[in-house]
């Protein structure tokens, strides 16, 4: 799994007699991770369950959405929306994709009864009738009979949704999906075939797919899947083989694989649902794979790339093959996607002029359909009547805004446009405190954003004067530090390849570009991302990630920046099976510590597994780095957050647990300036699932912030040493309740803890400000 996908789920805070959002009872426990050991205990003191609970008169939750004001339309513009698929049975379409929303990614499906003229957001829940969990892609959607499906992918394994008429969605649980859908599979395709559906992917026993093996997935209503391991498909000349596409007519199911070697394009066929298969050939050679699948109601299509046109070839029954048609349009490159519906066929084909769009009913005669705009990245493509949708990225966004193209019979453009985005369409992710200022940085419709204020609780938003926080694409800020010679803060850009947005000011209030420095500039096509920053007495460091590595750079005076250098061979580059990033970083007099991971080829023999690891410098020059223990009992783990006081450094971030489904908040402590690390307890609720979302320091000590259970409520941790820490559960809104609450930065006002972040539900997202007193009064609640 990239690390650039992260988790944020936590767990803790209720007293066990308490009613709990969602009708769930909770009790407490104690999660220690250390390097060789979990232990689970619940907390007893007297005979009485003991929790750190603030009262609600102590502190407040709000909705920010109105305080965060910026000038400009609230709605999100679709810049942080994608579609990935679309599907149609008659008139009726559905297009899924999401929204990479400041909770993380949202899932969205999108309904039209015209063809695709107009579009109604789906209502989207889980079995349990709550609003589903954020970072869930659907990525493939088909129709039947009796309903829809939808096959996506999460953090650690694959997703089903379903729908009865493509209007309410659910999400169907783990304990389902995890049965069929195992965390190293990969879903490629998934179709209607007669009696029920049918995916096809691959899997990899090591993880990072150089042994790749075909999977099948049958399933009669697209809630419960079998899933068929590849034993039966094997290629007959060795190497590894995916599965890309699946089609069917008249009850014979056609699956297409890719080898790694000859004959590159392999094909089955099954007339028993999948019970056995049978090898066919489709007419035609080529050195290399270029065969693609799709079916109408009465005729399986096979289109092949041969030079600078496309030969179709049909079937009535995926037995018996003849030369149909070839598809040949000026400037024709490839074949990105085949789909058919009951009624007619769409290729959609690279030219050097775009995307074009051919039709046909028969595959015999094919029509122009339209075409997209030159750059667009066109993801799917299918009939609706006698309309042609096509779903992808508009290049115009830079690859991070939504493609909705829809063309009539003629081809020509039919004007459609998806609902608003849901929420406010402003984030707010980091907060820095200095000279009686406050600053919050993040972004808002898609550019980054910079809000100050003097108490945390009125907020003006930056003018943009010197053009610093917009570009190309998506911007948004993440973090944001003072220091000696002003402010630094960083984010991303939306500029390909990846591309650092770092901006300086010397207040708060006039912000300039800094990213225009050689140091920031990525070689060939390694995208640089920039993730943590922090101030200390030797300057400024920014940390993240260089292609495969980590990368880092640092600023005597944020005005000239160098590039880190590793201390060892491996200790910031790294490879598609060793990747290293970092995701945060402290500093003090003793130098710099950074947090993040590594992925480990020797653990638990996955390429993928995930290993805690902090980067240590004198300076922030010259980095070395220490892999810390993966905690036994789970997976895999990662760090996200580092603070540090005086020689006090506490670290934490996200586990793995179970078969890929679970995450538990664990963390390191340092009393020594980070030579040595020791693992600390943070206590939550059993049975839930848990994550780490903030971290900062306070003049109480170290404060945590995470979310507990699916969806997440906001739970806090403090400690006055780093070493020993309680919790306490805020409740209201934005904090607690229906939907994801979660806080992303901690700052101090006075004599005030404020936190920001968001709440997200399935109608969108808004921020939320939570305050409470630095030392809230302490209960025990029986």
């Amino acid at each position: 799994m990239p690390p650039t996908t992260h988790l944020t789920d936590p767990d803790v805070g209720y007293p066990a007699t308490d009613p709990m959002p969602h009708g769930r009872q909770k009790r407490f426990r104690s999660l220690l991770i250390g390097g060789t050991s979990v232990a689970l205990a619940v907390a007893v003191a007297g005979g009485v369950l003991v929790a750190s609970r603030q009262g609600d008169e102590q502190a407040s939750a709000q909705l920010a959405g109105a305080l965060f004001t910026t000038g400009t339309a609230a709605a999100g513009d679709g810049q942080q929306l994608e579609l990935n698929g679309v599907a149609a049975t008659g008139a009726t379409v559905v297009v899924a994709g999401g929204e990479d929303a400041d909770s993380g990614y949202r899932t969205e499906f999108f309904l039209s009864k015209d063809a695709g003229r107009t579009f109604a957001r789906a209502q989207v829940r889980t079995a349990k009738g709550e609003p589903p969990v954020a970072g869930e892609v659907p990525r493939y959607v088909a129709a039947g009979p009796g309903g829809w499906v939808a096959l996506g992918d999460r953090v650690g394994g694959s997703v089903v949704w379903t729908s009865p008429d493509g209007a309410a969605w659910t999400r169907q649980p783990d304990a389902t999906a995890s049965l069929a859908f195992g965390p190293r599979d990969r879903v490629a395709d998934v179709a209607w075939t007669g009696k029920g559906f049918t995916a096809v992917g691959q899997t990899s026993d090591k993880g990072d797919f150089t042994d790749a093996s075909p999977v099948v997935w049958l399933s009669a209503d697209g809630r419960s899947w079998e899933r068929r391991a590849g034993w039966r498909l094997h290629p007959p000349t060795g190497g590894t083989l995916a599965l890309t596409d699946v089609a069917s007519v008249k009850d014979a199911i056609v699956v297409r694989g890719e080898s790694s070697a000859e004959p590159y394009d392999i094909t089955w066929r099954s007339t028993d649902a999948g019970e056995t298969w049978q090898a066919f050939a489709v007419p035609g050679e080529s050195g290399e794979p270029e065969l693609t699948f799709a079916a109408t109601a009465t005729t399986m299509l096979a289109v092949r790339q041969d030079g600078s046109h496309a030969t179709t070839y049909t079937s009535p029954d995926g037995v018996r093959w003849s030369t149909a048609a070839k598809i040949d349009v000026p400037g024709f490159r490839r074949v990105l996607r085949l789909t058919a519906t009951a009624g007619a066929a769409v290729a959609a084909i690279e030219t050097g002029s775009g995307v074009r769009l051919v039709r046909s009913t028969d595959g015999r005669s094919w029509q122009p359909a339209g075409a997209t705009a030159d750059g667009a990245e066109v993801r799917d493509a299918v009939a609706a009547g006698d309309n042609t949708v096509v779903v992808g990225a508009d290049a115009a966004h830079g690859t991070t805004g939504a493609l909705l193209a829809v063309r009539d019979k003629a081809g020509k453009d039919v004007p459609a446009k998806l609902p608003d985005t849901g929420g406010s369409g402003k984030v707010v992710d980091a907060l820095g405190t200095a000279d009686g200022r406050v600053v919050a940085v993040g972004g808002a419709n898609g550019e980054a954003a910079v809000w100050t204020s003097a108490d945390g609780s009125a907020w003006q938003h930056v003018q943009d004067k010197e053009k610093a926080l917009t570009g190309q694409g998506r911007q948004r800020l993440t973090g944001v530090v003072p220091g000696f010679a002003g402010w630094l803060a960083v984010g991303s850009s939306g500029r390909t390849p990846g591309h650092p947005l770092v901006v300086t000011s010397a207040d708060g209030e006039s912000w300039r570009r800094a990213d225009g420095a050689p140091a920031f500039q990525p070689e060939g096509k390694n995208p640089l991302v920039a993730r943590g920053v922090t101030a200390g007495p030797d300057g400024y460091v920014i940390v993240g990630e260089d292609g495969y590595g980590a990368g880092t750079w640092w600023s005597p005076d944020l005005k000239t920046w160098e590039r880190g250098n590793p201390a060892g061979e491996d200790n910031l580059v790294g490879t598609p099976a060793t990747r290293r990033w970092m995701e945060s970083v402290t500093g003090g007099l003793f130098g710099f510590v950074a947090a993040g991971g590594v992925t480990d080829p020797n653990a638990y023999g996955g390429v993928f597994v995930r290993r805690p690891t902090v980067w240590i410098s004198p300076d922030g020059r010259k980095w070395s780095l220490v892999r810390l223990p993966i905690p036994s009992g789970v997976n895999e783990g990662w760090l996200s957050h580092i603070a540090s006081n005086d020689d006090v450094l506490v670290t934490a971030g996200t586990a793995v647990t179970g078969n890929g489904t679970g995450t538990a908040a664990f963390g390191y402590a340092s009393l020594d300036g980070g030579r040595s690390w020791q693992p600390i307890s943070l206590p939550v609720m059993a049975g839930e699932q848990s994550s780490v979302t903030a971290m900062a320091v306070t003049p109480e000590g170290f404060v945590l912030a995470g979310t507990v259970g699916r969806p997440g409520d906001v739970v806090v941790w403090t400690s006055a040493d780093g070493r020993s820490w309680k919790s306490e559960q805020p409740r209201g809104t934005g904090m607690s309740g229906p939907g994801d609450q979660r806080l992303t930065a901690f700052t101090t006002v006075g004599e005030e803890l404020v936190g920001v972040g968001s709440t997200a539900t399935g109608h969108g997202d808004e921020p939320t400000v939570w305050r409470r007193p630095l030392s809230p009064d302490e209960t025990s609640t029986p």
